[in-house]
Protein backbone atom coordinates (compact mmCIF):
# COMPACT_ATOMS: atom_id res chain seq x y z
CA UNK A 1 0.00 0.00 0.00
CA UNK A 2 1.03 3.62 -0.53
CA UNK A 3 1.80 5.97 2.35
CA UNK A 4 -1.62 7.62 2.07
CA UNK A 5 -3.33 4.21 2.09
CA UNK A 6 -1.38 3.22 5.18
CA UNK A 7 -2.43 6.42 6.97
CA UNK A 8 -6.08 5.65 6.17
CA UNK A 9 -5.83 2.00 7.24
CA UNK A 10 -8.52 1.64 9.97
CA UNK A 11 -6.53 -1.03 11.78
CA UNK A 12 -3.50 1.25 11.91
CA UNK A 13 -5.69 3.93 13.47
CA UNK A 14 -6.96 1.40 16.00
CA UNK A 15 -3.45 0.31 16.98
CA UNK A 16 -2.34 3.94 17.27
CA UNK A 17 -5.36 4.73 19.42
CA UNK A 18 -4.67 1.81 21.74
CA UNK A 19 -1.01 2.82 22.07
CA UNK A 20 -1.92 6.41 22.82
CA UNK A 21 -4.50 5.30 25.37
CA UNK A 22 -1.93 3.15 27.12
CA UNK A 23 0.50 6.06 27.30
CA UNK A 24 -2.20 8.38 28.67
CA UNK A 25 -3.19 5.83 31.32
CA UNK A 26 0.38 5.22 32.42
CA UNK A 27 1.24 8.93 32.62
CA UNK A 28 -2.06 10.10 34.07
CA UNK A 29 -1.10 9.30 37.65
CA UNK A 30 2.21 11.13 37.47
CA UNK A 31 1.54 14.04 35.11
CA UNK A 32 -1.14 16.71 35.08
CA UNK A 33 -4.24 15.84 33.04
CA UNK A 34 -3.68 18.02 29.92
CA UNK A 35 -0.03 17.05 29.73
CA UNK A 36 -0.91 13.34 29.95
CA UNK A 37 -3.50 13.74 27.21
CA UNK A 38 -1.00 15.55 25.00
CA UNK A 39 1.58 12.83 25.61
CA UNK A 40 -0.95 10.14 24.73
CA UNK A 41 -1.88 11.91 21.50
CA UNK A 42 1.81 12.26 20.65
CA UNK A 43 2.48 8.56 21.23
CA UNK A 44 -0.51 7.58 19.10
CA UNK A 45 0.56 9.87 16.27
CA UNK A 46 4.11 8.52 16.42
CA UNK A 47 2.89 4.91 16.28
CA UNK A 48 0.65 5.67 13.30
CA UNK A 49 3.49 7.48 11.51
CA UNK A 50 5.97 4.67 12.03
CA UNK A 51 3.45 2.07 10.91
CA UNK A 52 2.54 4.05 7.80
CA UNK A 53 6.15 4.65 6.72
CA UNK A 54 7.14 1.06 7.44
CA UNK A 55 4.09 -0.31 5.65
CA UNK A 56 4.75 1.80 2.57
CA UNK A 57 8.37 0.62 2.32
CA UNK A 58 8.20 -3.04 3.34
CA UNK A 59 6.71 -5.71 1.12
CA UNK A 60 3.31 -6.11 2.79
CA UNK A 61 2.52 -9.35 0.98
CA UNK A 62 4.78 -11.08 3.48
CA UNK A 63 4.02 -11.65 7.10
CA UNK A 64 6.50 -9.53 9.09
CA UNK A 65 6.90 -11.70 12.17
CA UNK A 66 6.75 -15.26 11.01
CA UNK A 67 9.08 -17.49 9.04
CA UNK A 68 6.07 -19.58 8.02
CA UNK A 69 4.68 -19.91 4.49
CA UNK A 70 3.53 -16.86 2.57
CA UNK A 71 -0.22 -17.13 1.92
CA UNK A 72 -1.44 -18.01 -1.54
CA UNK A 73 -3.51 -15.20 -3.03
CA UNK A 74 -6.67 -15.48 -5.12
CA UNK A 75 -6.66 -13.40 -8.32
CA UNK A 76 -7.13 -9.68 -7.76
CA UNK A 77 -10.56 -8.28 -8.46
CA UNK A 78 -12.42 -11.46 -7.50
CA UNK A 79 -14.82 -11.81 -4.58
CA UNK A 80 -12.35 -14.20 -2.92
CA UNK A 81 -9.56 -11.63 -3.24
CA UNK A 82 -11.73 -8.99 -1.62
CA UNK A 83 -12.29 -11.09 1.50
CA UNK A 84 -8.64 -12.19 1.59
CA UNK A 85 -7.32 -8.62 1.42
CA UNK A 86 -9.72 -7.54 4.16
CA UNK A 87 -8.56 -10.42 6.36
CA UNK A 88 -4.92 -9.63 5.56
CA UNK A 89 -5.39 -6.08 6.85
CA UNK A 90 -6.80 -7.45 10.12
CA UNK A 91 -3.87 -9.84 10.52
CA UNK A 92 -1.40 -7.00 9.91
CA UNK A 93 -3.08 -5.09 12.74
CA UNK A 94 -2.68 -8.14 15.00
CA UNK A 95 0.99 -8.36 14.05
CA UNK A 96 1.42 -4.70 14.95
CA UNK A 97 -0.22 -5.23 18.33
CA UNK A 98 1.93 -8.28 18.98
CA UNK A 99 5.11 -6.29 18.34
CA UNK A 100 3.91 -3.50 20.64
CA UNK A 101 2.60 -5.79 23.42
CA UNK A 102 4.54 -5.68 26.70
CA UNK A 103 6.54 -8.60 28.02
CA UNK A 104 4.77 -10.96 30.37
CA UNK A 105 1.90 -13.47 30.17
CA UNK A 106 -0.56 -11.11 28.48
CA UNK A 107 1.94 -10.02 25.83
CA UNK A 108 2.96 -13.63 25.19
CA UNK A 109 -0.69 -14.60 24.73
CA UNK A 110 -1.21 -11.74 22.28
CA UNK A 111 1.81 -12.86 20.27
CA UNK A 112 0.49 -16.45 20.20
CA UNK A 113 -2.86 -15.15 19.00
CA UNK A 114 -1.13 -13.21 16.22
CA UNK A 115 0.74 -16.38 15.18
CA UNK A 116 -2.56 -18.29 15.12
CA UNK A 117 -4.12 -15.54 13.01
CA UNK A 118 -1.17 -15.77 10.59
CA UNK A 119 -1.87 -19.49 10.22
CA UNK A 120 -5.55 -18.76 9.66
CA UNK A 121 -4.62 -16.31 6.89
CA UNK A 122 -2.54 -18.98 5.16
CA UNK A 123 -5.53 -21.34 5.31
CA UNK A 124 -7.82 -18.57 4.06
CA UNK A 125 -5.51 -18.02 1.08
CA UNK A 126 -5.77 -21.71 0.19
CA UNK A 127 -9.56 -21.51 0.36
CA UNK A 128 -9.45 -18.43 -1.89
CA UNK A 129 -7.43 -20.37 -4.45
CA UNK A 130 -9.98 -23.19 -4.19
CA UNK A 131 -12.75 -20.70 -5.00
CA UNK A 132 -10.88 -19.82 -8.19
CA UNK A 133 -10.52 -23.49 -9.11
CA UNK A 134 -14.22 -24.10 -8.52
CA UNK A 135 -15.17 -21.06 -10.61
CA UNK A 136 -12.99 -22.26 -13.49
CA UNK A 137 -14.60 -25.71 -13.37
CA UNK A 138 -18.02 -24.06 -13.22
CA UNK A 139 -17.24 -22.06 -16.36
CA UNK A 140 -16.56 -25.34 -18.20
CA UNK A 141 -19.90 -26.96 -17.37
CA UNK A 142 -22.29 -24.02 -17.11
CA UNK A 143 -24.01 -22.36 -20.06
CA UNK A 144 -26.99 -20.07 -20.62
CA UNK A 145 -30.24 -21.95 -21.13
CA UNK A 146 -28.99 -25.21 -19.61
CA UNK A 147 -32.08 -25.75 -17.47
CA UNK A 148 -34.44 -24.89 -20.32
CA UNK A 149 -32.67 -27.35 -22.63
CA UNK A 150 -32.89 -30.11 -20.00
CA UNK A 151 -36.64 -29.48 -19.65
CA UNK A 152 -37.10 -29.50 -23.45
CA UNK A 153 -35.35 -32.87 -23.76
CA UNK A 154 -37.51 -34.39 -21.03
CA UNK A 155 -40.63 -33.30 -22.88
CA UNK A 156 -39.26 -34.48 -26.23
CA UNK A 157 -38.58 -37.94 -24.79
CA UNK A 158 -42.21 -38.21 -23.69
CA UNK A 159 -43.49 -37.22 -27.16
CA UNK A 160 -41.11 -39.41 -29.22
CA UNK A 161 -43.15 -41.45 -31.73
CA UNK A 162 -40.79 -44.43 -31.78
CA UNK A 163 -38.91 -46.38 -29.14
CA UNK A 164 -35.57 -45.82 -30.89
CA UNK A 165 -36.03 -42.06 -30.99
CA UNK A 166 -37.16 -42.00 -27.35
CA UNK A 167 -34.04 -43.90 -26.28
CA UNK A 168 -31.75 -41.47 -28.12
CA UNK A 169 -33.48 -38.44 -26.65
CA UNK A 170 -33.37 -40.01 -23.17
CA UNK A 171 -29.62 -40.53 -23.51
CA UNK A 172 -29.18 -36.86 -24.38
CA UNK A 173 -31.43 -35.86 -21.49
CA UNK A 174 -29.41 -38.03 -19.06
CA UNK A 175 -26.13 -36.48 -20.20
CA UNK A 176 -27.54 -33.00 -19.77
CA UNK A 177 -28.99 -33.90 -16.38
CA UNK A 178 -25.54 -35.02 -15.23
CA UNK A 179 -24.12 -31.71 -16.40
CA UNK A 180 -26.77 -29.77 -14.48
CA UNK A 181 -26.02 -31.77 -11.33
CA UNK A 182 -22.29 -31.04 -11.64
CA UNK A 183 -23.04 -27.35 -12.14
CA UNK A 184 -25.26 -27.24 -9.07
CA UNK A 185 -22.60 -28.96 -6.93
CA UNK A 186 -19.99 -26.46 -8.09
CA UNK A 187 -22.28 -23.52 -7.43
CA UNK A 188 -22.95 -24.82 -3.94
CA UNK A 189 -19.23 -25.32 -3.28
CA UNK A 190 -18.36 -21.83 -4.51
CA UNK A 191 -21.05 -20.18 -2.41
CA UNK A 192 -20.06 -22.19 0.68
CA UNK A 193 -16.38 -21.30 0.30
CA UNK A 194 -17.12 -17.61 -0.14
CA UNK A 195 -19.41 -17.68 2.89
CA UNK A 196 -16.60 -19.30 4.90
CA UNK A 197 -14.16 -16.62 3.74
CA UNK A 198 -16.61 -13.92 4.76
CA UNK A 199 -17.26 -15.35 8.23
CA UNK A 200 -13.53 -15.92 8.81
CA UNK A 201 -12.65 -12.38 7.77
CA UNK A 202 -15.29 -10.82 10.00
CA UNK A 203 -14.18 -13.03 12.89
CA UNK A 204 -10.56 -11.92 12.44
CA UNK A 205 -11.67 -8.30 12.52
CA UNK A 206 -13.57 -9.05 15.72
CA UNK A 207 -10.42 -10.59 17.21
CA UNK A 208 -8.51 -7.38 16.46
CA UNK A 209 -11.07 -5.29 18.32
CA UNK A 210 -11.20 -7.66 21.27
CA UNK A 211 -7.41 -7.90 21.57
CA UNK A 212 -7.13 -4.12 21.50
CA UNK A 213 -9.66 -3.97 24.34
CA UNK A 214 -7.84 -6.67 26.33
CA UNK A 215 -4.53 -4.85 26.01
CA UNK A 216 -6.06 -1.54 27.02
CA UNK A 217 -7.80 -3.02 30.06
CA UNK A 218 -4.76 -5.01 31.15
CA UNK A 219 -2.58 -1.90 30.93
CA UNK A 220 -4.95 0.59 32.52
CA UNK A 221 -6.61 -1.55 35.20
CA UNK A 222 -4.23 -4.50 35.62
CA UNK A 223 -7.16 -6.91 35.16
CA UNK A 224 -4.95 -9.87 34.35
CA UNK A 225 -7.53 -12.54 35.28
CA UNK A 226 -10.11 -11.05 32.92
CA UNK A 227 -7.47 -10.65 30.22
CA UNK A 228 -6.43 -14.31 30.58
CA UNK A 229 -10.04 -15.48 30.17
CA UNK A 230 -10.57 -13.26 27.14
CA UNK A 231 -7.32 -14.41 25.55
CA UNK A 232 -8.25 -18.06 26.10
CA UNK A 233 -11.54 -17.40 24.31
CA UNK A 234 -9.76 -15.71 21.43
CA UNK A 235 -7.32 -18.64 21.09
CA UNK A 236 -10.24 -21.09 20.97
CA UNK A 237 -11.97 -18.96 18.32
CA UNK A 238 -8.85 -18.90 16.14
CA UNK A 239 -8.53 -22.68 16.46
CA UNK A 240 -12.13 -22.97 15.31
CA UNK A 241 -11.49 -20.71 12.33
CA UNK A 242 -8.58 -22.85 11.15
CA UNK A 243 -10.58 -26.04 11.57
CA UNK A 244 -13.52 -24.60 9.64
CA UNK A 245 -11.29 -23.49 6.78
CA UNK A 246 -9.69 -26.94 6.57
CA UNK A 247 -13.14 -28.54 6.44
CA UNK A 248 -14.31 -26.21 3.66
CA UNK A 249 -11.15 -26.87 1.67
CA UNK A 250 -11.66 -30.63 1.95
CA UNK A 251 -15.28 -30.35 0.77
CA UNK A 252 -14.32 -28.30 -2.28
CA UNK A 253 -11.61 -30.80 -3.20
CA UNK A 254 -14.17 -33.61 -3.15
CA UNK A 255 -16.49 -31.61 -5.39
CA UNK A 256 -13.68 -30.85 -7.84
CA UNK A 257 -12.68 -34.53 -7.89
CA UNK A 258 -16.21 -35.36 -9.10
CA UNK A 259 -16.07 -32.76 -11.89
CA UNK A 260 -15.21 -33.99 -15.39
CA UNK A 261 -12.32 -32.33 -17.19
CA UNK A 262 -14.55 -31.34 -20.09
CA UNK A 263 -18.21 -30.33 -20.29
CA UNK A 264 -20.70 -33.16 -20.33
CA UNK A 265 -23.12 -33.48 -23.17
Amino acid sequence: MSLSDELRDPWGLLVAGVSGGMAWALLGTAVAGPAAVAAGVGVGAAVLGVKAVTGAVVNRDRRPRSAGPVPERPPRGTAAAGWFEQAEAAVRALDDMARAAPSGPTGDAVRRAADDADDALVALGRVGVQVTAVERALARVDAPGLDAEAARLRQAAGRAPTRELRQEVERSAAALRDRVEVRDRLRGARDTLLARMQSTTLSLEGVVARLAEVLALATTTGATDTAARDLDGIAAELDGLRAGLAESEAVSRRVLAQTPADPIG
